[in-house]
């Protein structure tokens, strides 16, 4: 019988403290003595018990205070100041214990917590620790392992089925959009929240399925499935910044929405493969604005949709368009819209460019930090997706071929991939799941993807997966 809600939290609370108690007694007594062992085998003792209820569990630091599934835990966190302080200092506003952890894997991580800030950022921070350490279950950072849990009743299967529905249904909703704006009709902003309500519940149960889908439909040349590809990609970055599902809707809104000015541009200017000319350039650059008025003019619309539409192309450092006469901030929504839109543009097919392989895009990306995105939420939404996202097709230096299923919180370049061809070129007839960040005995990588490739006569993706 699955253990109540507030008996978790007060085992949580009492493994804070542990977690604490063992990382104040390491570097006192050394790796070896009995003090220090007792320590780390009662703070082993209470996450395994925890774990045997829970796939995983993520504690994090919100503010000045340690805290679970956004609850802080005040009087703890009085306690345990130290650790916090610690954790904001290397940036670990997360941490994330996977069930299957082992006692070895435990005392490396306290061992690791001891490490002074100064010699954590000699050595190119805390990743690269984890980088070189055994610790397989166990993730630090922005983010944690989020595992998917169907609900209680339905297969995998039929959780992809609604998927694949709830994506159909939004190209439905947005094709309605169209016609209303050709007919100077307002936008039905109720069937709006509806479609993006059910992305939400989708990302909730299983982010990867939404992930898998933005990949293998990146080749469909349509701006509907542009637009609904921004709005998953948005919802992740929202959510992994701790948003509580209130928000998530009205951001889903303006993400979904944040092309509407562009669905009245003439289509050949769209489909345009050459240099637009003057009168082009002026009328693709006009669609944030012309967005942003149609918007304000759709009953009950949430105010944050017209503001992104106007915004994301503005650019981190103001350079972009719309010029504005005032030198005010960006609305920290239409940011992550804007790392959204250009993600998916840069990596899709387009009529007026090739597909550019992820690893690629990531580079590109990273380059314009502080330039086009803030690096914050940019690092933030590559932790979430990794340079790798589920969905793409990566050649292994086995020579063998596999589909990207489940990115990794401990390394965005190590994913989950099934494998589905050998090192043969022959299709598996059993294809199964490589953990990329396994190692073999002599410490190193048993595989490591060397690029992603797309598909072809000889390579497909799997019909359950489009």
């Amino acid at each position: 019988m699955p253990m109540p809600s507030r008996e978790i939290r007060d085992k949580i609370e009492k493994l804070v403290m542990a977690l604490s108690n063992a990382r104040r007694l390491r570097p006192i007594y050394g790796e070896n003595h009995k003090i220090t062992k007792e320590a780390i085998s009662s703070l082993y003792k209470l996450l395994k018990g925890i774990l045997t209820e829970k796939e995983e569990i993520t504690i994090g630091v919100v503010g000045d205070e340690i805290a679970f599934e956004k609850e802080p835990f005040y009087e703890t966190s009085k306690k345990v100041k130290n650790l916090i302080n610690y954790l904001k200092e290397i940036k670990a506003e997360k941490i994330s214990f996977a069930k299957g952890i082992e006692l070895k894997e435990l005392a490396e991580f306290v061992t690791i917590l001891t490490i002074k800030p100064k010699d954590l950022s000699e050595t190119e921070g805390i990743r690269k620790i984890f980088d070189s350490s055994n610790i397989k279950n166990i993730a630090i950072g922005k983010i944690g392992f989020k595992k998917e849990e169907a609900p209680q009743g339905l297969r995998e299967e039929e959780l992809k089925n609604i998927a694949r529905k709830n994506y159909q249904n939004g190209i439905g909703f947005l094709t309605e959009t169209l016609e209303n704006i050709e007919k100077n009709q307002p936008i039905n902003i109720k069937s709006a929240r509806q479609f993006v309500s059910t992305i939400v519940t989708n990302l909730l149960k299983n982010k990867n399925l939404l992930l898998i889908l933005t990949s293998t439909k990146s080749h469909d040349e349509s701006t509907f499935v542009h637009d609904i590809n921004v709005a998953v990609f948005t919802l992740l970055q929202a959510e992994a910044l701790g948003l509580e599902q209130s928000y998530l809707n009205d951001i889903g809104v303006a993400a979904l929405l944040h092309d509407a000015g562009k669905l009245s541009v003439a289509e050949d200017v769209l489909k345009k493969k050459g240099r637009l000319d003057k009168e082009e350039l002026k009328e693709i650059q006009l669609h944030p604005a012309n967005g942003a008025k149609v918007l304000l003019e759709s009953p009950d619309i949430n105010i944050l949709a017209a503001i992104a539409a106007f915004e994301h192309h503005i650019q981190y450092d103001m350079s972009g368009y719309p010029k504005r006469p005032y030198n005010r901030k960006i609305n920290f929504v239409s940011m992550m819209v804007a790392i959204a839109d250009y993600y998916d543009a840069v990596r899709s097919r387009r009529y007026y460019h090739e597909e550019m392989a992820p690893e690629k895009t990531y580079k590109d990306m990273m380059e314009l930090s502080g330039k086009n995105f803030h690096p914050d939420l940019l690092n933030n939404f590559f932790n979430i997706i990794g340079i790798y996202p589920p969905g793409t097709l990566v050649e292994l230096d086995t020579k063998e071929i596999g589909l990207v299923v489940k990115g990794s919180a401990v390394d965005i370049k190590r994913p989950h991939v099934e494998i589905l061809y050998n090192s043969k070129g022959e299709k598996e007839k059993n294809p199964y799941i490589a953990n990329l960040l396994e190692k073999d005995k002599n410490g190193n990588y048993k595989r490591n993807i060397t690029k992603s490739i797309i598909t072809s006569d000889k390579v497909k993706v799997p019909g359950k997966y489009l």
